[in-house]
């Protein structure tokens, strides 16, 4: 495994600066975050898992639903006046998770933290026992696969289409300049016992904006959250700053999970890159415009209702 901490040619700044999370400032420009764009897209595959979790909570907590239907709510519009925290109960079994488990999302982001550490100093950070075997798995991978790391969590930027976004990597085997993103999960199978494999209508989107953005950051980057949605602040100091996005020849998904780790080749190009301003657009209307679109009720000449 080569773990070099690469910088631009011509730049002292070092790639792999944790972003920080900050208020705006007056000069700041905000533009949106990539991640937070592909959440306009349907995720079927989410709805089921979300489906699912009731279902289990139904199978395996059935004392518990039905100890809470002996309490009785008169207030409640449901048939049965009590069934009504019963709903609410199953209807948020995606939120709930077991006792000391991470979430899916803090797991994904405690894998992504030891996997940059391991590409920033060449060294195997020390985890705790869930994060373990994906590191190994992803170990196992880098021993395979040998690549050389040209860049780790770059911040990158395209102004004139408003977007930002922190790819994970830039690195190169056998002579092929990837530009790589990871994704992690529990699930080793899939619903129909094959093995999980990383979702092509998201990622591939997600990496092509990175390799179209316009240049990169060789400062710390700074994020800024509103409404539960991520914004990627740029002052014209900043920007005065900014490299070229050095190019790449096409893109990678690295899917780890507990028992296994894969690399797929996947399309950045300027049709996958068309898909992703098209998302971009529905993003705009859902978020923004869409809020704006509606006046209040007609009222009849007289002000009559």
């Amino acid at each position: 495994m080569t773990a070099d901490v690469i910088s631009f040619p011509g730049h002292a700044g070092v790639v792999g600066q944790p972003e920080i999370e900050v208020s705006a400032e007056p000069d700041d420009r905000l533009f949106w975050s990539v991640t937070t764009l592909l959440g306009a897209i349907d995720k079927p595959a989410l709805l089921f898992w979300a489906a699912e979790q009731a279902a289990l909570a139904a199978v395996h907590s059935e004392s518990t639903w039905r100890g809470m239907l002996a309490d009785d709510d008169p207030g409640c519009p449901h048939t049965s006046a009590a069934s009504c925290a019963v709903i609410k109960w199953l209807r948020d079994a995606r939120f709930r998770k077991p006792r000391g488990v991470r979430s899916a999302t803090d797991l994904g982001t405690a894998v992504h933290a030891a996997a940059e550490e391991y590409e920033l100093t060449g060294k195997r950070p020390e985890v705790d026992a869930e994060v373990l075997p994906f590191l190994d798995q992803y170990d196992r991978w880098l021993q395979r696969f040998s690549p050389v790391f040209e860049a780790t969590e770059m911040a990158v930027y395209n102004p004139d289409l408003g977007y930002g976004g922190t790819l994970d990597n830039i690195l190169v085997i056998d002579g092929v300049r990837f530009l790589a993103d990871k994704k992690s999960t529990r699930s080793v199978v899939d619903a129909s016992g094959n093995p999980t494999k990383p979702y092509p209508e998201q990622v591939a989107p997600q990496i092509a904006a990175y390799r179209h953005a316009k240049f990169a950051a060789a400062w710390r980057p700074r994020r800024v959250e509103r409404f539960r949605r991520r914004y990627y602040a740029l002052s014209p100091g900043e920007e005065a700053m900014a490299v070229p996005m050095p190019p790449v020849d096409t893109g990678l998904v690295i899917h780890i999970t507990p028992e296994s780790c894969e690399a797929y080749p996947i399309r950045c190009d300027d049709e996958v890159f068309e898909a992703f301003l098209a998302i971009r657009d529905s993003a705009r209307w859902l978020y923004q415009t869409s809020k704006n679109v509606m006046s209040a009720p007609l009222v009849a000449p007289g002000g009559a209702r």
